[in-house]
């Protein structure tokens, strides 16, 4: 079931659902976007009419914990939450007993090396399609294009921030072929242990954003110094008291 929270498409679902959702997608072998909504997406949506575009068309849509607080108190309950971190973590064993392979793009080289030597320790039997790190715009984009459509994966995870790595999938989608094409932020930075995820208790009551912003204050302090005003205020006149949203 899909709703509209703030403008935003969600689908509500749980992590099972969500993986059982990813190998539909790959039994078809059609490319598909997944996208995960959060505050900073909600807030892009409504400046970027091709952010907007993006997530409407998306194949999947899968909330943070906000959303499903959010929409919980609109009257409008979400199964359950599918944060970005855990989805991509997830995928690994679930990928690993499945026999889908996974190729990672995105992040620094050192980054990129780290996440792989872990995933190979963790995890010895998942087919790591290939990987690249994320510098390669504009001058190797065609190379790297080749790269994964010789490599053929099932899943393509893009660690590239957002709105760059929803850009880049949505541009790409169609001639890469790849069923199952996912834009995952920090998670190789969680992963690679250079940073830490949130635990369980942080995530329940919705401060991911508190979390992450205490681990990279000098890249996070202005994006969440917007959003989370911006949310609050839209929450209270938009989903509260009714009032319809600017036109931009």
């Amino acid at each position: 079931m899909r709703i509209n929270f703030l403008g935003c498409p969600v689908d509500s679902l749980d992590m099972q659902d969500a993986l059982e959702r990813i190998d539909e997608f790959i039994s078809t072998g059609e490319p598909h976007q997944i996208l995960v909504s959060n505050t900073n997406k909600l807030w892009l949506m409504r400046r970027d009419p091709r952010m907007a575009k993006i997530a409407q068309q998306a194949d999947l849509v899968v909330p943070e914990r906000v959303l499903v607080i959010g929409a919980a108190l609109l009257g409008k309950p979400l199964k359950s939450d599918v944060c970005g971190v855990a989805l991509g973590k997830a995928l690994l064993p679930h990928c690993e007993k499945m026999r889908h392979s996974i190729y990672f793009l995105g992040a620094r080289p050192a980054v990129i090396e780290g996440l792989i030597e872990t995933v190979r320790r963790d995890y010895p039997a998942l087919k790591i399609a290939d990987y690249h790190h994320g510098y390669f715009l504009p001058d190797g984009n065609e190379a790297l294009l080749e790269n994964i459509r010789r490599a053929k994966p099932d899943v393509l995870l893009v660690a590239m921030g957002s709105p760059l790595q929803e850009y880049w999938i949505s541009d790409h989608a169609r001639e890469l072929g790849v069923p199952v094409l996912l834009g995952v932020g920090g998670t190789f930075d969680v992963i690679a242990g250079i940073k830490k995820d949130a635990p369980p208790w942080v995530r329940k009551y919705a401060l991911e954003w508190l979390y992450r912003l205490v681990q990279d204050p000098k890249n996070l302090w202005k994006r969440y110094s917007i959003t989370i005003p911006w949310l609050l205020a839209t929450f209270f006149l938009e989903g509260v008291c009714g009032l319809k949203p600017r036109k931009r």
